[in-house]
This record gives structure tokens, sequence and C-alpha cells, in this order.
């Protein structure tokens, strides 16, 4: 019995170096090809370049607040005529015109851009360990380092973009409101909730779509048991720090600046073909994490087809196929953007019917991963219902909207509880980077 019990612990021991040797390899290689990309100027989302992707645009929108006061240049994002270009709101343009030293010179603006970015891994590392507080330390590095694997951060870090200070806020955020949530110290309170509602408000300030976590912030203080005082008191600076939002909605007479808005198509229409879009994005990144949960995929299934609940929301799905069969012109709407099923599908079939086979059995597929991975999580449901909302606004829907935020808002806002160990972590960092490598090789073929 002896002998059979130091062999189980020799064998265990075995297995738990085996990982920790593996899981520091990995975070050694995601830290190591970050830094890497930046040396060569790596452009694995499309967007990055000096002269090609946004990286012009972007510059051209800065040299309008370096070179005219605030009041000025806020007036120039209303003129079609005046160059400005861009989704999202000016701050962040003011912020780099006003605090950032290193933007007279495009490689030192580069350089800072990068510096900051990496304070992304770090906030994630935080908010996991703050989540996920008995799970051993290396574990929570290895998935924080998964932010080393996602093209959009990597290439908006390189290029010095704008999507990683939205999510460097959304961190923050989630830092601040958990504390807050779990604080029973009052002047402690009043601290972090100024905190949570300045990030929050900085997340929509950065990206409009990031809406959804001052909105989810909001409600939930509304509905938690802290006092009546602390909740008129987030009412207030919430309406405090909307206005110079109302103000730019005033001033553009959309959400976002008038020429963008026409390019977007914001307002003119629906485009409901967006929703299984947007569903084979978000399925994409959620998919790993049915491995987080605490029963099998196996069990997941049958418990999922045995709630007849289920399949009354499956048979929306088929609705919805009526729906793009008769209504959708796939064969004349421009092939922009769609994420990742619609460009395999372009590179696997040169037919159309063949192409439109495929991305609506993806879609069937991936309605199917989003019910499992929901189940009966409301919180989960209203978030996604959110991005489908999102998605069918405006035109193009891209992938860059739902990468890292999907991965991110899982293991922080998603009310979906998640277990998380070496093998399931060690899969979801392989998974991702597959994606890195195929970005890679994909833009670079198209680019080149």
């Amino acid at each position: 019995k002896n002998i059979l019990l130091y062999y189980y612990i020799f064998k265990v021991m075995k297995k738990n170096i085996y990982y920790r040797f593996t899981a520091t390899i990995l975070i050694l290689l995601s830290i190591s090809s970050f830094f890497i990309g930046f040396i060569y100027g790596e452009n694995s989302a499309g967007a990055g370049g000096l002269t090609l992707g946004d990286f012009p645009t972007f510059w051209k929108n800065l040299q309008i607040f370096l070179n005219n006061d605030i009041t000025t240049a806020l007036n120039f994002t209303n003129d079609l005529d005046s160059g400005y270009k861009s989704s999202r709101t000016p701050l962040l343009y003011i912020l780099h015109a006003y605090l950032n030293p290193f933007v007279e010179n495009k490689v030192s603006f580069f350089r800072s851009v990068f510096i900051i970015s990496l304070t992304g891994p770090i906030l994630f590392y935080f908010c996991l360990k703050q989540k996920f507080k008995e799970h051993d330390n290396l574990l929570l590095i290895l998935i924080s380092s998964i932010l080393f694997l996602s093209p959009y951060f990597r290439t908006s870090s390189y290029w010095g973009l704008e999507e990683n200070f939205s999510i460097i806020s959304l961190l923050f955020t989630f830092l601040f409101f958990d504390k807050f949530l779990s604080n029973n110290d009052e002047m402690k309170d009043k601290y972090l909730l100024f905190l949570t509602i300045l990030f929050s408000s900085l997340c929509l300030y950065f990206d409009q779509k990031f809406i959804i976590i001052p909105v989810i912030c909001f409600f939930t203080i509304i509905f938690s048991s802290k006092s009546f005082t602390l909740k008129i008191f987030s009412v207030f600076l919430y309406f405090i720090f909307s206005l110079p939002y109302i103000y730019l909605i005033l001033l553009w007479g959309n959400i976002i600046p008038s020429q963008d808005a026409g390019l977007r198509g914001i307002g003119d229409k629906i485009y409901l073909s967006h929703i299984g879009y947007a569903s084979t994005i978000i399925s994409f990144y959620l998919f790993p994490l049915l491995f987080f949960k605490k029963d099998s995929l196996f069990i997941l299934l049958g418990n999922f087809f045995k709630n007849k609940k289920n399949l009354y929301f499956l048979s929306l799905f088929f609705i919805y196929l009526l729906y793009l069969l008769i209504f959708y012109d796939y064969d004349n709407e421009r092939s922009l953007g769609k994420g990742i099923v619609h460009k395999t599908a372009i590179l696997f079939f040169q037919e159309n019917y063949l192409q439109r086979i495929y991305i609506f059995f993806s879609f069937f597929i991936s309605w199917l991963i989003l019910l499992i991975y929901l189940n009966n999580n409301l919180k989960d449901k209203l978030i996604i219902i959110y991005f489908f909302l999102l998605s069918i606004i405006g035109f193009p829907i891209l992938q860059e909207y739902f990468d890292p935020l999907i991965i991110l808002m899982a293991f922080t806002f998603f009310g979906s509880k998640l277990f998380i160990n070496y093998k399931n972590s060690i899969f979801l960092f392989i998974y991702l980077s597959i994606l890195l490598i195929s970005s890679n090789i994909y833009y670079y073929n198209l680019i080149n």
C-alpha cells in the first residue's frame, strides 16, 4: 500500500511539475513574441503600418489637436472638410496632445503607446487574482498572458492605435468595482465608487461600444445593498461624467462624428445579417471557455438538450435562417469584415452558394455554442443581446470589435462561473496562439 501511495504521489508531483514547466515556457513565449512583434512591426490585424492601415488617419486627427485649441479642434470633428475621421470621441487625442510628451515624433509615439499597453496584461492578472483568489499565481499569469496573443491588442500596441485604452480602462474599472462591492468601509466605499465611475466612464469615451461597462456598473450599484447615499452619489457622478458626451452628441447630431456616421451607416438601416456574424465571432472566443465550466462538454450538451426551453431558443435560429434565405442579398453585399467565418468561407470556397452554406451552418453552430455557454445566466444573456443590438446598427461588423473584449468580459464582468486549471488554460493559450499565427499569415499574404 505504501509503495502504491508513494507511486501515486510521485505521479501527481511529476504531472504538476510538467504543467508548471509548460505554463512557464508559454508565458515566456507570449511575452517575448509581444516584444519581437513590436521590433519587427507586426501587423496581425491588418490595421497596422506606417503608411497603410489606421495610423495615417490617427496621426492626421492628432495633428488637429496638437495645432489647435480644444474648442477649435472639437469643431473640426464635425467638419466634413477638416480631414478628421474617427468613430470614437476625441478624448484620446486630447490626452495625447496635452499629456504625452512623445507625440512630436512617430517612433517615440509608437514606443509610448507600446509601454502603456504593457499595463494591460498586468492589470488583467490583478483582476484574475482578485476574482480567483485561491488559484495558483502561475496559472493566473498564464491566463493573463493571453492578452499578448490578441492580434488586435498587439496591432494597437505597435502602431499607436486607439483600442487598448478602452481595454485598460475596463480592467481598472473591474479592479475598483469588485473591491467596492466587497468593501464594508463607507469612507473607502466613496473612494472606490468614484474610481469605478471615472474609469467606467472613460471606457465609453475611449470607445462607445464599451458603454456596456458603465451600464453594468450603474445597475449593479443601484440594485446592490449599498447605502442610499452612495446610490445617489453614483447617479450624480455618472450624470456629471456624461455631460461632455452629451455635448458631443449635440455637436455631431449623432453618437459618433458626422463623417464617420455617414460612412458606417449609423441610423440609416438595420443590418440583421450582422447578428449571425456577431454570433460566430463571439462564440469563437467563448468556445474554449466551455472547457472552463464545472461539467464536461458532453454533460453540458446532454443537459442542454434535456431542457425543453433551450429547444425553443434553438428554434429561433431557424426563424432567423428563414429570414436570411428570403431577404439577405449575400451575393451583392460588400465582403468587408464579418469576422473569421466569413474570411475562411472566401478562402475555402469560390462559389457564392457554397460560401453561404458554410456561413449559415457556422451561424447555427455558433448559436448552439452561445446557448450552451450562457445556459440560464440572465446577466450574460443581456450582455450578448447588447452586442447583437450593437452589431445591427452600423456597417461593417469587424472581429476587432470583440477581440479581446469577449474573453476579458468572460473572466471579469460575466456572471457565468469559470473553473480554471492548467489543462484548460494551456488549451486556451494554444487556441489563441493558432489564431495569432493564422492572422499573421493571412494579413502578410493579403498585404504582400
